[in-house]
């Protein structure tokens, strides 16, 4: 058929495109730049005489030294007591009162016979049909209901 297949891509202008950033170019100097990432890796380890500066003894027994003074109590010398004494402070459970609820004795429904229900449906059907009376009757006098004055006779 037709072997000419129409051009979809506009021409391309200078304008239409931006020069590539050339990767070693001369770096603008007096503004801040971002330092060249440093790569470190560690093996883990502390280094040599670490331990020894600390004085934490031998790197084996420091668990044990560890668990040793956490399960011994601490007691300060005689010298080093506090001037004054401190009582023991309660919880806030045993410093707050519990205030009392007060609460109503539940309300008994009585049931109410079948005759009432009965009668008290009765009463709302007939309000009912009175209502829509007197509203089709207001209706009627204001719309409807021939005006004396306009007989032609």
């Amino acid at each position: 058929m037709n072997d000419v297949e129409p051009k979809d891509e506009q021409p391309e202008s200078e304008l239409d495109t931006t020069a590539p950033n050339p990767a070693n170019e001369a770096k603008p100097s007096g503004g801040w730049q971002m330092p060249e990432p440093v790569f470190q890796q560690s093996s883990g380890y502390l280094p040599e005489g670490y331990i020894d500066q600390l004085g934490l003894g031998e790197p084996g027994s420091s668990a044990a030294t560890a668990q040793a003074m956490a399960a011994a109590p601490v007691e300060l010398a005689p010298e080093a007591a506090p001037a004054v004494d401190v009582e023991p402070q309660p919880d806030l459970n045993e410093q707050l009162a519990e205030p009392e609820v007060f609460t109503a004795p539940p309300v008994v429904v009585k049931e109410r016979s079948s005759g009432a229900r009965i009668a008290m449906v009765l009463l709302g059907l007939a309000g009912m049909i009175l209502f829509i009376a007197i509203f089709l009757a207001v209706i009627y006098y204001l719309f409807l209901y021939p005006a004396e004055g306009s007989s032609q006779f």
